[in-house]
């Protein structure tokens, strides 16, 4: 099928009902991020913030008035915070003119909203979206240790050797590079299907390490971030997170 007739895979997108869903009003933003979440590409110069000129380092409050060539703009909007089970099939990489990219959700939700971190275009799972990038760099950065839970399927069956160095943390090859990955949990669920928890989130990492073993994925799934477990949707659903999960999500799991 050419690709001017591919249908896009936002048609895969189901949105479920939350009854309370969190949101929290931001303290203050930079002008700069502010004007990009509302897809506007004037200079921050160019816009007044209380009838000063404003600057991009500038810091913008819920009660600043804002005008932009006469209009006013809108004020700092509630972070907001959703989850989806991202399908088999849809890259996390935001692209406009990609029928499988993440874009076509993201269109659904609040201006500004963006992937936590990426899950792999051949994995499915859980994967946040927010337009909070303070909360976002919480959960992405390497020093918070935030574990992340997956279910892997594999070829053939797994020796408690794999298993121990899998554990212990092994050397994998990603491409030409050599990658010493950290310890980590690893617990067998059946002969071929094991449960895998990372405390970080190199590219492709879980894939690589168990090629490095003679391994080939056959399924990866990602069933929980920190405290906060994939909720009871079907691939290409999503909706608003709690208050309480989005409390799960920000937890270090002991």
């Amino acid at each position: 099928m050419p690709p001017s007739s591919q249908q896009p895979l936002c048609r895969q997108w189901i949105e479920l009902a939350t009854a309370q869903p969190a949101s929290v009003a931001p303290d203050r933003l930079r002008l700069w991020q502010h004007l990009q979440e509302l897809n506007l590409s004037a200079a921050p110069q160019a816009c007044l913030v209380n009838g000063e000129p404003g600057g991009a380092s500038r810091w913008v409050y819920p009660t600043d008035q804002l005008l932009l060539a006469g209009q006013y703009l809108p004020p700092l909007a509630m972070r907001r915070y959703f989850i989806c089970h991202k399908p088999v099939g849809v890259d996390c990489n935001v692209r406009a003119e990609r029928a499988d990219s993440i874009w076509h959700l993201l269109q659904q939700l609040p201006a500004g909203t963006f992937p936590v971190g990426r899950l792999d275009k051949d994995s499915c799972g859980m994967l946040l979206l927010t337009n909070d990038g303070a909360f976002a760099a919480r959960l992405l950065h390497p020093d918070a240790s935030h574990q992340k839970v997956y279910q892997v399927k594999v070829d053939h069956t797994l020796t408690d050797q794999a298993m121990a160095q899998l554990q212990q943390g092994l050397l994998y090859q990603a491409g030409p590079k050599s990658i010493q990955a950290k310890p980590c949990q690893a617990r067998l669920l059946n002969a071929t299907t094991l449960e895998i928890c990372l405390t970080e989130g190199k590219n492709r990492q879980i894939r690589y390490m168990l090629k490095t073993l003679g391994y080939r994925v056959l399924h990866l799934q990602r069933i929980a971030i920190g405290q906060l477990a994939l909720p009871d949707l079907q691939a290409g659903q999503w909706r608003a997170l709690t208050a309480a999960e989005l409390l799960q999500a920000g937890q270090i799991t002991a």
